[in-house]
Parts: C-alpha cells; structure tokens; sequence
C-alpha cells in the first residue's frame, strides 16, 4: 500500500493534461507537463519547489469525481454537505501525500507511451507512462482523463494495474460500513490533521 500511495502521489505530480483534443495531444502534453514539474521541483529551496508543483498541477485533477469513485455506493446517499467535506478531505490526504513524497522523486524519469486507450469517442484517454529513479525498478503507471471543454482531466491514477480509487474504496468502505459517512470524514479530517 505504502508503495502504491508514493507511485500515486508522484502520479499527481507528474501529469497535467490541457488544451488535448486527440490522443497525441494528450501525450503531448503530459510529455511537457512532466518536464515542467520536474523543472518547478528542481529548482529553489523544497518547500518552495514542493508548493509551485502542486500549484501547477492541482487544477488538472477532478478531485470531486475521484472522491466519488473512492467512496463508491455510499456518495449517492451523502447530503450535498458531506459531498464537500469528503472532497475537501480527500484532496487534502492526496496533496499532503503528494508533498510528502514529491521531493523524493525530483530526478524521476517519465517515459510517457505512444499507446494510449481511448474511451467514449475520444472523450476519456487513459494515458501510460513509465516512471524511474535511480536505483528503483521502473514502474508502470495509467493516468485515466476525461474531457472537460478544451482538456483532459485526471479523475484515476493506477500503478501497476493497481486503481488509486479503487485501493480508498475497499479502505472507506470499511470506515463507512462500521461508521457512516460522517464517521469517514472525521476520520479523514483525523489523518490530515495528523492525529
């Protein structure tokens, strides 16, 4: 799991995907988007370096739809209120994984594939890139976008062959079985907080 969550939050560090309207567009530009933030953690102190990545990339991310697949069945019956407070949770353990592990991976290398899939007439690209550090196996890892007006967002992230989404869902399925949904969220708001 520990491995899977670093893979992920480097994922979300590694890929912004804008202004795509085909496949080779998409790659593309998570091709320069990769560059980019490689060269924003590269340069300046970490902090700094670590706050400018995650500026640049957060908004290419639907966390509200990867929330939704992580809590599965239980968000159709959450007030409009506990849609937020989950959201707001869950972006907040995915960034703060992400800044934890972000400056580890600075001199990562990302291979991004010629060979994505493409789903719904064009509309959802699952992108495939292989990612390497010195001294770790290469891994493999699946960026699945949709198109939202002039790009592509990010609403998965799979490390080899493992779903983001689907690794929280059995996790709040559990807390949400023993605890309701407002049980899940304190228990988000509990982790981010550090307790």
């Amino acid at each position: 799991m520990k491995k899977s969550a670093f893979f992920s939050a480097l994922g979300i560090g590694l890929l912004s995907i804008s202004l795509a309207a085909a496949p080779a567009d998409a790659i593309n530009q998570i091709r320069q988007n990769a560059t980019q933030v490689l060269t924003i953690l590269q340069s300046g102190d970490a902090n700094t370096a670590r706050r400018k990545a995650e500026a640049y990339a957060m908004p290419y991310f639907d966390f509200q739809r990867m929330t939704a697949l992580a809590v599965g069945n239980p968000w159709r019956t959450a007030t409009d209120a506990q849609k937020q407070a989950l959201t707001k949770e869950f972006q907040t353990l995915l960034i703060r994984t992400y800044s934890g592990t972000m400056m580890k991976f600075k001199n990562a290398k990302v291979n991004v594939k010629d060979n994505p899939v493409v789903a719904r007439n064009g509309k959802e690209i699952t992108v495939r890139a292989e990612v390497s550090a010195a001294g770790e196996k290469p891994v493999n890892m699946d960026f699945t976008t949709y198109q939202s007006g002039n790009r592509y967002r990010v609403y998965n992230v799979a490390v080899e062959g493992a779903s983001l989404v689907t690794v929280y869902r059995n996790q709040f399925g559990e807390t949400v079985k023993t605890k309701g949904i407002d049980g899940l969220i304190a228990d988000l708001k509990a982790k981010n907080s550090g307790k």
